[in-house]
């Protein structure tokens, strides 16, 4: 079997999908609403607005794709049919992380030709070029990060509902319970701080934000995180049988 035959088929799934064009309306509309706010107050609309809406927006709808990929080949039998062989096995791991970056890209693209049209629409700043490079290196990491950690979960317990579940509990509730960390005594604070170098603390708050760059130690913590797990896919999924 050719594992990147399982490449073609994530991204020719995603872009033939109804849902894939239902979730960009739903991702979009919002954005719609508010920069007409923005537009009805101020008569211009800030850059940092304009890419921090598009980044959280679009980063979250990226990342759903990412779970659906993973889910489909649990609930359809692909990841069995992959995982009957230790060649196959290394091979299947690698095709995944292969569509985890191409999906990246492709909602980087979709990022960039919505804020290009928003910005010849609307009075605003030119977004600069470096803006849409750190986007690009931040939610290759991102999808990595969260595409990898969920596939590891996948691999050891093999439910779809599992999965989806933890994924949505990562990418929206634990951004949301983040706010609420101050308010516990003592240690509300100090928690935090040390969530700023977890990726999984510092991730959905640079998400969330009009600046998607990481700070020194993260460029650090991150890719390695990414190196890890995918280590761990390979060594555990070449021993796994599903």
């Amino acid at each position: 079997m050719n594992p990147l035959q399982l490449v073609k088929y994530d991204l020719y799934s995603i872009i033939k999908s109804p849902l894939t064009y239902i979730a960009l309306i739903l991702a979009i509309l919002p954005q719609i609403g508010i920069t007409y706010m923005f537009v009805h107050q101020n008569d211009s609309v800030p850059t940092g607005a304009i890419i921090g809406m598009a980044a959280w927006f679009f980063t979250v709808t990226g990342l759903l794709f990412v779970i659906k990929t993973i889910t489909r080949d649990l609930s359809q039998g692909t990841i069995q049919l992959y995982m009957n062989k230790t060649k196959n096995r290394i091979g299947y791991i690698i095709a995944k992380t292969i569509s985890i970056v191409l999906i990246a890209v492709l909602f980087m693209l979709i990022l960039t030709i919505y804020t290009q049209i928003v910005q010849a629409c609307v009075d605003t700043d030119s977004i600069k070029t470096h803006k849409y490079f750190d986007y690009l290196w931040f939610v290759i990491f991102t999808y990595l990060f969260y595409g990898l950690f969920l596939f590891l979960i996948a691999l050891i317990v093999p439910k779809p509902a599992l999965i989806f579940t933890l994924g949505i509990f990562l990418i929206i509730i634990v951004p949301v319970a983040d706010s609420f960390l101050p308010m516990i005594p003592h240690f509300g604070d100090k928690i935090k701080d040390a969530l700023k170098y977890i990726p999984f603390g510092y991730i959905p708050e640079k998400t969330q934000g009009t600046d998607q760059t990481f700070s020194n130690w993260q460029w650090f913590i991150t890719p390695a995180s990414v190196v890890v797990l995918f280590v761990i896919n390979l060594f555990y999924g070449a021993k796994k049988d599903i």
